[in-house]
Formats: C-alpha cells, sequence, structure tokens
C-alpha cells in the first residue's frame, strides 16, 4: 500500500491515498484532472474509474502518447504499470 503525502499539507501524518498517475499529474503539471482527462482525450469519468481502481486503464496509443507529453514521461518505463491507488 503506497501513501503519498497532500501537495499542500506539511504534517508527515497528513498522508493520503493517491494513485501513482495522481502523483505524476499532481508533481508534473498544474493541470486538473479534467484538463488532463480533454488534454489526452480521455473521457473524465473513465479517468476517474482508473485511479480509483475500478477499472483498468487501456489506453489508444494517441491517448498513450498524449499523457506522456503532458506528464513529461520520455520513457516507457516510466509509466506506472497499474494507475489505481494500493
Amino acid at each position: 500500500s503506497y501513501s503519498y503525502p497532500m501537495a499542500n499539507e506539511s504534517a508527515p501524518q497528513a498522508e493520503s491515498k493517491l494513485s501513482p498517475i495522481e502523483v505524476l499529474r499532481l508533481e508534473r503539471t498544474k493541470l486538473t484532472q479534467d484538463e488532463l482527462a480533454v488534454r489526452c482525450g480521455i473521457p473524465r469519468s473513465t479517468y476517474q474509474r482508473w485511479i480509483a481502481g475500478k477499472t483498468e486503464a487501456k489506453l489508444s496509443l494517441a491517448q498513450l502518447k498524449a499523457l506522456g507529453r503532458e506528464l513529461g514521461i520520455e520513457r516507457l518505463e516510466d509509466i506506472p504499470d497499474d494507475f489505481s491507488a494500493r
């Protein structure tokens, strides 16, 4: 189980479980979930199901390229295997 501190909280015990893809979005962009989804051609509800672990992320090649571009991912190995929080 991975726990990541919230971006605006400084107390070490103030942690929330975020999906790996959400951590990348928060660390590398100023985009909201909606903005990232739109820029990548992914329906917002689909993106939210992915990060909640309700459905497995299955991206088209165009969506994968856009997601990599938006998150500054240069190598396929840097894309999380699972988008959901654990």
